[in-house]
């Protein structure tokens, strides 16, 4: 899994949770807080225009004072003030004050409470100033408490809830007129100047609230009640909403879609956990793969493949003790890590485990292999691990057995193969692939009469290269086609800059791979190359390997036969080193065979060793073929071959493989 990946897995799986309920929070708060605002602009704006309301009616009193005061008879003034005391709903009483206001001159409607309430005030209203339209205002207080009696009515009706709660205001409607306008009041005192500089008007104001504004008020209430209500339960809902969706994350980030068990995320991590808190166990991680799985796939179907790998993680997850866990990765393998008291005690486990899995299809013979890697106190990391444990199960494939155990030595061997495969491309652009040649010397003559073509890689930071360490894994990645080119190029190249330098050629063999030779326009393509350079076909000779013997026979047939038409000479590598030599001896048209160098390399029976290659030097030559020994290193053994009438060798007692211009020194360019 890429560290791209991984942070973001755990960015799902670990997302704050209170980023988002905070969020919820606070959008319903502002959602509350706009509805509360709104309301309360709205119950301000209904509350002012009472107030404005009131304050009219008070300028007409004062308005009446103005045209009455001393223009009509006493009694016909107080009428007229009683009057607009009884007109206006919102004026109380009302004294005439003389111009200091600190003594009452005249009551109307006044009570002693009203009384008492306007001379407190008197001291605080003779230190403040009028404003500019003559009024001083000052709020009394809010006096929600009254005692009245009506019918059967309580004599106390309460505050304004209490006076809700008696269904009785609502089945009177004389009533309900007067508790609105005598319980939902506030009172105010305001000083008014008159057009008598001697005189001021005290009028004690009731500001009530109308039916129509009282359910506007009361509308706003219950809308701020309702919305506050609403706001919290979708508030609830959403957190848990949210709390649910990511624990379903959790769960879809951990499972496996082909199993329904766990996947490799929640192995990775759970394992992580386990390890770090282990104590004194010990651990070691395991791939186990189905071998063949792609095969019972073709065979039955992928529906039942999927099914067995269900059925194949419940019984291995049934099998772990608590504090182990299994888990599907890929294809048809499995991780697992194990408690491991020993690499012993282990083998027999996993082996009883293998042995059980085989059970679950009774009528299907499935096999299994595993992978092993210790977790040791330098290493805890579980994808570390799980990628040496796929290491080492790869090593138990191309060994065939059942188990094998991580190596450094496995590693180093992965990291080689990468390194090589990530160079190989800039290598061929930068022609760090150097042609070497070795002689081949006649046998009785015993001078240079041919040379192989082998490839060396100069590694611009590793330096020299022998070939064991790379053609392997070419021929296994299929590089070795470009490889095989860009040989067959140089040697071309290297052939015509003799031919023009006037100097004697000498037949060069180049290797063709034996994934070269599946190609059916092998013959023509190589044909294409040579001739680029006008070089002789006689001077290139194109080496087979046996092992290509056992591809498409065909193919490999017909590319021979055109290749001698064009006038190339064959031959095979190493002959003898496989079982069916003699085979391919009779059906290829072959001019030249190799004897393989193991042929003379430690021999225990001399005696017998040497008929053999006798005998096949003889049958060879009836067969109107050239031989050519390599791996020659002994005098003895050149005396030998020559007795056996062998045409060419090649080996370290002439020559090792030689740079171009060291072989154009011995050659006697």
């Amino acid at each position: 899994m890429s560290k791209k990946k991984e942070k973001k897995i755990k960015r799902l799986q670990h997302a704050p949770v209170w980023q988002r309920v905070a969020g919820i929070i606070i959008t319903r708060i502002l959602v509350i807080g706009g509805t509360i605002f709104m309301s309360s602009v709205a119950a301000i704006g209904t509350i002012n225009t009472v107030f404005l309301n009131n304050m009219e009616d008070a300028r007409k009193v004062v308005q009446c004072f103005n045209e009455t005061y001393g223009k009509v008879e006493s009694a016909e003034f107080e009428r007229q003030i009683e009057q607009c005391i009884k007109q206006f709903d919102s004026v109380g009483s009302i004294f005439l004050l003389d111009s200091s206001n600190r003594n009452i001159i005249k009551n109307f409607g006044g009570t002693d409470a009203d009384f008492d309430k306007a001379t407190k005030k008197m001291d605080a209203v003779s230190k403040m100033a009028f404003d500019k339209d003559g009024v001083v205002s000052v709020l009394d207080d809010l006096d929600t408490s009254i005692e009245y009696t009506f019918g059967d009515i309580e004599p106390r009706l309460g505050n304004f809830l209490s006076m809700f709660n008696s269904t009785a205001i609502f089945n009177d409607r004389e009533l309900a007129d007067w508790a609105r306008k005598e319980s939902m009041r506030i009172n105010f005192v305001s000083y008014y100047k008159t057009e008598n500089p001697d005189i001021n008007i005290c009028i004690m104001e009731l500001c009530s609230i109308n039916t129509f504004q009282m359910t506007v008020l009361m509308f706003l209430g219950m809308l701020i009640i309702a919305v506050t209500f609403v706001c919290m339960i979708v508030a609830v809902f959403k957190v848990i909403a949210v709390i649910a969706e990511q624990n379903r994350i959790n769960h879809l980030i951990a499972i496996d879609t082909v199993t329904g068990g766990n996947n490799k995320a929640y192995f990775l991590q759970r394992s992580k956990t386990l390890m770090r808190k282990r104590s004194l166990r010990s651990y070691a991680v395991v791939q186990l793969r189905l071998n063949k799985y792609h095969n019972f796939c073709t065979a039955y179907g992928v529906k039942q493949g999927e099914n067995l790998l269900e059925d194949l993680d419940k019984a291995i997850s049934s099998s772990l003790q608590k504090k182990e866990v299994c888990a599907h990765t890929e294809d048809a393998d499995f991780a697992l890590l194990m408690l491991c008291p020993s690499r012993d005690a282990l083998d027999e486990k996993l082996r009883s485990l293998m042995n059980d899995l085989r059970g679950i299809k009774e009528k299907q013979y499935l096999t299994f292999t595993c992978g092993a890697v210790a977790v040791d106190m330098t290493n805890r990391d579980p994808a570390t691990l799980l990628s040496h444990a796929g290491i080492a199960l790869s090593k138990a494939v191309a060994l065939q057995k059942d188990i094998v155990w991580f190596a450094d030595e496995m590693k180093d061997a992965q990291v080689w193969e990468r390194r090589i495969e990530d160079d190989m491309e800039r290598a061929l652009q930068n022609r760090e692939f150097v042609v070497y040649l070795q002689p081949k010397y006649s046998t009785k003559e015993e001078v240079l009469s041919a040379a192989e073509a082998l490839v060396r890689w100069i590694h611009p930071e590793l330096g020299f290269i022998p070939p064991g360490k790379f053609i392997p894994q070419f021929e296994k990645n299929g590089f070795i086609l470009k490889l095989d080119d860009y040989m067959l190029d140089e040697v071309s190249r290297l052939q015509a800059e003799w031919l023009k330098a006037g100097k004697k050629l000498v037949p060069i063999s180049v290797n063709v791979s034996r994934a070269h030779f599946a190609e059916e326009n092998l013959a023509e393509h190589i044909c294409g190359v040579v001739n680029r350079y006008g070089v002789p076909h006689e001077f290139i000779e194109l080496e087979l390997t046996e092992s290509a013997f056992f591809d498409d026979k065909a193919v490999l047939l017909e590319t021979v036969k055109k290749l001698k038409n064009y006038g190339f000479r064959i031959s095979m590598d190493d002959f003898g080193a496989g079982y069916s030599s003699l085979n391919s001896l009779k059906e290829l048209p072959l001019d030249i065979i190799k004897l393989d160098a193991e042929f003379f390399r430690s021999v225990d029976d001399l005696e017998r060793s040497n008929q053999i290659v006798g005998d096949t030097i003889s049958l060879a030559k009836k067969l109107g073929m050239q031989i050519v020994a390599e791996g020659i290193e002994t005098r003895e053994q050149v005396d030998f071959l020559a007795q056996q009438n062998c045409d060419l060798i090649q080996g370290f007692y002439f020559s090792k493989p030689l740079p171009v211009k060291e072989f154009e020194e011995r050659a006697g360019y």
